[in-house]
């Protein structure tokens, strides 16, 4: 082998380890890019979330978490994972939680949109299959709806005793599979019950029996912590030791981990009328909220709510086919106002012209409140808007 050969042969490899490096470069800040940043509070629960990458050498996965503010101040939880690593797995992951952010926008049920998503992996073409966990909160009703495509089940924390259980749910097969159907749970919960998601890199480690890291992560998650921060610290720090302690290594795959707190709303703090379909009761309808809010000690949000109330509930009682409207106010971090119709027709935000007697009405919601939005329901659709409280 001549001189000329050995460094030919070393600027191969050197190219080689600048792309490698290059490729997880941009894979690393993509994925980055796409993870979410998740309040830590929604309407009726809080969230804590985690994610580690995995070793050097394949640090970059298709592991996500995420949540998305629904109607009727309930809350998608999500976690999933794209079976792989590299740039192709990240850029699967964002299109997958892409579209499961827009399905959850339009108020899908859980296996709908399971099914959907898994609609969706067959039609982009590639061959990855992905495993996926969605929940939907309800914190009026106390009430978790659950389903679940090939992934590994959350764990409820329950607060009245502390006692931590794996959901016994439908698995499903993996989102990419196709022709599967899915099928959702519901399961009762309680004020202060925490619910913990993860992907199976938390929890699965090579020649090691899942079964030990789902007994581990179910009773760590139940140990008393300071805070949800706290929480999620001890579940990682109680894995970590078990597969230590068995010989087993670090961790090779990533870990996305999501835990919620399931604060609930108080009764007193929801408010719901129903609206016959007479143009008149609007009018009631302003009265019924101001008497609400001064009750509630928000009287100074009385004005811009009876204003905005009296536009959708116009709206709705216009456009209703027969089923009366409803009308809820939910007091809690923001002051939340719903208006129901059995109208499917979503409402466009207009431009109204100096003479035109119409289309003002949302243009004054998208004006005063803090947020607003529109969803389809099974029923119909909901329109909605927040309004920031008062400081005390």
């Amino acid at each position: 082998v001549t001189g000329a050969e050995l460094a030919a042969r070393a600027g191969l490899v050197l190219d080689n380890a600048r792309m490698y490096t290059y490729q997880e470069s941009v894979a690393e800040t993509l994925q980055d890019s796409m993870l979410p940043h998740i309040p830590p509070r929604m309407a009726g629960c809080d969230i804590a979330t985690r994610y580690l990458p995995g070793t050097l050498l394949g640090r970059v996965g298709g592991d996500w978490f995420d949540s998305v503010k629904l109607p009727g101040a309930r809350t998608a939880l999500v976690v999933g994972d794209v079976m792989g690593h590299g740039l192709n797995s990240a850029a699967m992951m964002g299109q997958l939680r892409t579209a499961v952010q827009t399905m959850a926008a339009l108020d899908l049920p859980p296996a709908q949109l399971l099914r959907n998503l898994d609609d969706l992996a067959q039609r982009l073409g590639d061959t990855y299959l992905a495993t996926c966990l969605y929940a939907v909160y309800d914190p009026i009703a106390s009430e978790l709806q659950l389903a679940n495509a090939g992934h590994i089940p959350p764990v409820l924390v329950r607060a009245d005793d502390g006692r931590s259980e794996l959901l016994d749910l439908p698995t499903g097969a993996p989102i990419g599979v196709g022709g599967v159907p899915f099928e959702a749970v519901r399961v009762r919960v309680e004020p202060g019950d925490r619910i913990v998601m993860c992907t199976d890199g938390l929890v699965e480690v090579r020649g090691e029996d899942i079964g030990v890291g789902l007994a581990t992560l179910c009773e760590s998650a139940a140990h008393p912590a300071a805070s949800m921060d706290d929480a999620c610290d001890t579940i990682i720090r109680a894995l970590a030791a078990t597969f230590s302690e068995a010989g087993r290594g670090g961790r090779k795959d990533d870990v996305a981990l999501l835990m919620a707190r399931l604060n609930g709303v108080e009764p007193q703090d929801v408010a719901e009328w129903r609206i016959r379909l007479d143009p008149a009761e609007a009018g009631r309808a302003r009265a019924a909220v101001r008497e609400q809010l001064h009750d509630w000690g928000l009287a100074a949000l009385a004005d811009h709510a009876e204003l905005m109330v009296s536009e959708l509930v116009t709206n709705a009682v216009r456009h209703s086919h027969g089923r009366p409207v409803e009308l809820r106010l939910v007091r809690g971090e923001t002051l939340l106002c719903e208006v129901d119709d059995d109208d499917h027709d979503l409402p466009t935000l207009l431009s109204a012209g100096p003479l035109d007697e119409a289309g003002r009405g949302l243009r004054v919601v998208s004006t005063l409140a803090r947020e607003w939005g529109t969803s389809r329901t099974s029923a119909g659709k909901t329109v909605w808007f927040e309004l920031t409280l008062p400081r005390r």
